[in-house]
C-alpha cells in the first residue's frame, strides 16, 4: 500500500475537532476510535499548546489595538503595521502544518488535550475564553467533551497522590458540561448539529453506538465497525496505568 503523503497547511480546508477532557476518562481509547474512522486525524496531547498560541495572538491583538506608532524613536514602533487576522490565519498554518500534520485524505483534524483542571485554568470563564479561542483559531471546530464520574477517575491509578484528586475533578466536569451548553449557545448551534458534545464514559465505554450515534450527530464519516473495533482493544498507558477494556485512560 503506497504512503500517504502530508498535506501543506495552505491546501487543509477540512473541518477540525478538539477532544477536551481530563485524565483517566477514556480519552485514549475515545483519540483510538476517532482515528478508526475514515478521513479523521486527531492527534494526542501536547502540552496545552493552544494556550501560548492564545497568548501570543491576544497579546498582538491588544498591541494592535492600543498603539499605532510608526515612528522608529516611539517605544510601541511597528504597532501600527500589526494585523491580528494575518497573525491568527498564520497560527493556524504553523499549528496545522507542525503540530497536527494532516494527512492527504484528512478531512476532519483535530488533537485532544487532559489539561483543563482548575490546577491548568483557575477559573471557569477562562476555561471558557480558550475554548472559544480555539473556535477562532479553527473556525467551525467541534468540540467533544469527554467526562467521566470524579470519583472512579480519582479512583484510578493516576491521581495516587493528588489530595483532593475528586474535588478538582468533581469542579472539572462541571465546567466542561458547562461550557458545552455556553458554546451551543453562543454559536447557536442546533440539536441536532451541535458544536460541543458531552461524552460520558460511563455510558460509550460499555456501549459502542453511545459514540457512534453521537459522531454521527456531528457530522463525522462512519465506519460503526472500525469504532467497535477500536473500543474493543486494551490499551497501556504509563506507568500508573492499568489496562482494561475500553481503555479509561
Amino acid at each position: 500500500m503506497p504512503t500517504i503523503g502530508r498535506r501543506k497547511a495552505a491546501e487543509y480546508d477540512g473541518r477540525f475537532l478538539t477532544v477536551v477532557t481530563y485524565g483517566r476518562t477514556g480519552s485514549t481509547a475515545l483519540q483510538a476510535s476517532l482515528n478508526a474512522l475514515p478521513g479523521v486525524l486527531v492527534r494526542g496531547e501536547n502540552y496545552s499548546a493552544m494556550r501560548g498560541i492564545q497568548a501570543y495572538a491576544q497579546s498582538v491583538a491588544e498591541t494592535a489595538d492600543r498603539h499605532h506608532a510608526g515612528r522608529p524613536e516611539h517605544p510601541w514602533f511597528g504597532s501600527a503595521r500589526l494585523d491580528p487576522a494575518a497573525t491568527l490565519a498564520d497560527l493556524r498554518r504553523h499549528v496545522t502544518s507542525q503540530l497536527l500534520r494532516p494527512q492527504a485524505d484528512t478531512r476532519w483534524l483535530g488533537f485532544k488535550e487532559v489539561r483543563y483542571e482548575p490546577g491548568h485554568f483557575v477559573s471557569y470563564d477562562l476555561l471558557l475564553d480558550h475554548l472559544l479561542f480555539l473556535g477562532r483559531l479553527f473556525p467551525d471546530i467541534v468540540y467533544l467533551m469527554n467526562v467521566r464520574d470524579p470519583r472512579a477517575a480519582a479512583a484510578s491509578g493516576w491521581w495516587p497522590d493528588h489530595g483532593d484528586a475528586e474535588a478538582v475533578l468533581t469542579t472539572t466536569r462541571d465546567w466542561l458540561i458547562d461550557a458545552s451548553a455556553e458554546i451551543n449557545r453562543l454559536t447557536r448551534a442546533a440539536a441536532e448539529r451541535p458544536r460541543a458534545v458531552v461524552l460520558e464514559y460511563e455510558q460509550w465505554s460499555g456501549d459502542a453506538q453511545v459514540l457512534i450515534d453521537a459522531y454521527a450527530r456531528m457530522g463525522l464519516p462512519r465506519d460503526d465497525a472500525a469504532v467497535r473495533a477500536a473500543l474493543a482493544k486494551r490499551l497501556e498507558h504509563g506507568s500508573h496505568a492499568t489496562p482494561e477494556r475500553g481503555g479509561a485512560l
